[in-house]
């Protein structure tokens, strides 16, 4: 039964999922520091744009949970997280007029954004606003096709990672791009973990991820490749610069994605995915933070 009282703000915190929000930070933190050493770092710029992603990521976490809910997909039988609309801790329409008022947030910092680095702003934010919709809303919702990889890695990857740095220096970095790929790959490695874990049930309600469709291997293989290719991508770095080379080192992180990727491997119940979920959150913000550190030095 919806809870019709005014749902208390942890419940607000549970329904933002903070566990994904690394994926909106850390593309544009290390989009910051690039631009530290680029041409330096333009603070009200770098602001908006975390907050501009982070509203992002919350409204599309939202919007997941109402059209999911609206469209069977979330029901008694799920395994994940406690979802608040299908769980009637929030009613539907609170949980909307949540994800509306976010990207509402995200448009207006939005603007100060195109203010300061011009047209290309435009066209990315109105994408960005526009499939955190379509993911799972709208008439032909991404998630329900086999479609989320790509948006979900260009976004929280690349684009993401550029755009912080172009908006700071006028310019756009290879060096961003070649870092934001590393947090692309870990928003596929998420997003791949929760498809995982989820297939059998999304297979009954028609949800048509790529894993509902081709199955655990391909799961455990779509995790694999994303999570070491994420961890990995810094080497890079050794090759294509000489000034920030020691960034390297952060990929020594992927010894935690082997750990992370061996429980994947062996799992016997779904539920143990959550775990993993977690985890990958976890080494996607140790990442983050040793490649800042070793960006600098």
């Amino acid at each position: 039964m919806t809870n019709s009282s005014k749902p208390s703000f942890s419940i607000w915190v549970q329904a933002a999922r903070p566990w994904t929000l690394g994926v909106a930070i850390s593309p544009v933190l290390m989009g910051v520091i690039i631009a530290h050493t680029e041409g330096g770092i333009q603070w009200l710029a770098a602001f908006a744009a975390l907050l501009g992603g982070v509203f992002i990521q919350i409204g599309t976490n939202l919007a997941n949970d109402y059209f999911d809910f609206k469209k069977g997909a979330d029901n008694e039988a799920r395994i994940g997280p406690q979802r608040v609309t299908q769980s009637g801790l929030i009613a539907p329409e609170k949980v909307r007029n949540g994800f509306k008022i976010c990207f509402g947030l995200a448009f207006i910092l939005g603007i100060y954004l195109v203010y300061v680095g011009g047209w290309p702003i435009v066209v990315i934010g109105l994408l960005s606003l526009l499939l955190g919709v379509i993911y799972t809303g709208g008439p032909f919702p991404l998630a329900y096709y086999g479609l989320a990889e790509l948006p979900a890695f260009l976004f929280f990857g690349p684009i993401a990672c550029a755009t912080t740095t172009f908006v700071q220096t006028g310019a756009w970095s290879t060096s961003a791009i070649i870092a934001g790929i590393s947090a692309g790959f870990f928003s596929v490695a998420l997003l791949s973990i929760n498809n995982l874990r989820d297939y059998q049930e999304d297979r009954k309600v028609g949800k048509r991820t790529l894993i509902a469709l081709f199955g655990r291997r391909f799961g455990v293989i779509e995790y694999g490749i994303s999570v070491l290719s994420a961890t990995l991508m810094p080497l890079l770095f050794i090759y294509s610069t000489s000034t920030h080379s020691m960034v390297g080192i952060t990929a020594i992180s992927s010894l935690m994605a082997l750990h992370a990727l061996r429980i994947t491997i062996n799992h016997k119940e779904a539920s143990e995915l959550y775990a993993v979920l977690k985890m990958t959150s976890k080494l996607q913000i140790i990442f983050t933070v040793i490649f800042i550190v070793t960006w600098v030095i």
